[in-house]
């Protein structure tokens, strides 16, 4: 599968275009200029860098930083200190955590600008499990498909990936406080249950092998984040009873939900299933 995966790689970055971009849609762009790179889901550019670095594309691939410096001048707001959309789900906490993740993933060094964003969300992201009623005021505006009266779980997962690619020795004390709490709110929620109703799951998708992951997330991406950072907590235990009990019985995971919309089908399904268990084999080891 190695020269498959390579191969599809390939494929993906010869789909860019000459200003760094996948799937640019000039109209759309006109339309909304503040979605630039991010609709159309999910062969924009975001989503695709998201993809390459799931693939475990080389970090230093020119054509991937370039992409990259587009999206930082893209969605960077200096006025608030976060990467955002405008004013659509603002502070968009998924969108900064795929960020920091790209961020890092390519091996750059902290900047003003990652520092920033994380200072604002150390101070500002919310961990509510039901209850908070959204203010109309700065930072919320009102948008309670963020932070609405239970914080948008899909946010803190990609916030706590995100925070986890900061290396160790490059991690601010913000850094570090921000990732345990999102690590903590994941943990109450015993991964991918609900907190109130516990024998649901928090939604239909998070309880199917996804790859990738997009702005959502899977058990298996939220269990292999927490086996990054090292945790062992006996409320990770139903949610790797569930990845045991997936296990085929030749010994791999099988991909139970395709992403549809990508630059490029992730096919052969024997690929995607490859890309799950390799996920799943680091995290049950």
């Amino acid at each position: 599968m190695a020269e498959t995966r390579r191969q599809l790689i390939e494929t993906i970055l010869a789909k860019q275009d000459d200003h760094h971009r996948w799937g640019f849609d000039e109209q759309m762009a006109r339309k909304r200029p503040e979605l630039t790179y991010y609709w159309p889901k999910y062969s924009s550019s975001l989503w695709t860098l998201l993809l390459l670095a799931d693939l475990q594309a080389p970090p230093d691939c020119l054509p991937m930083q370039r992409a990259f410096d587009c999206l930082t001048k893209q969605f960077y707001d200096p006025a608030s200190g976060v990467f955002s959309l405008g004013t659509s789900h603002f502070p968009i906490p998924c969108l900064n955590g795929n960020m920091l993740y790209l961020h890092f993933y390519l091996g750059r060094p902290p900047t003003s600008q990652m520092d920033g964003a994380i200072d604002f969300l150390h101070t500002y992201q919310r961990f509510d499990d039901g209850g908070f009623k959204t203010p109309k005021d700065f930072p919320y505006f009102s948008n309670k498909s963020c932070y609405g009266k239970h914080t948008c779980f899909w946010g803190v997962a990609k916030l706590m990936k995100g925070l986890s690619f900061i290396p160790w020795a490059q991690r601010t004390p913000h850094a570090q406080e921000l990732l345990d709490r999102c690590i903590e709110f994941v943990l109450q929620h015993e991964v991918c249950f609900q907190s109130h109703q516990k024998e649901s799951f928090l939604h239909l998708w998070i309880g199917q092998l996804t790859f990738p992951t997009a702005w959502r997330t899977d058990f298996l991406e939220l269990l292999w984040v927490l086996a990054r950072e090292g945790i062992h907590d006996s409320r990770m235990e139903r949610a790797l009873d569930l990845l045991r009990s997936r296990r085929t019985v030749d010994g791999s995971w099988r991909l139970e939900h395709p992403m549809a919309g990508l630059i490029v089908p992730l096919k052969p399904k024997a690929l995607a299933d490859a890309l799950i268990t390799e996920r799943a084999l680091e995290v049950v080891r």
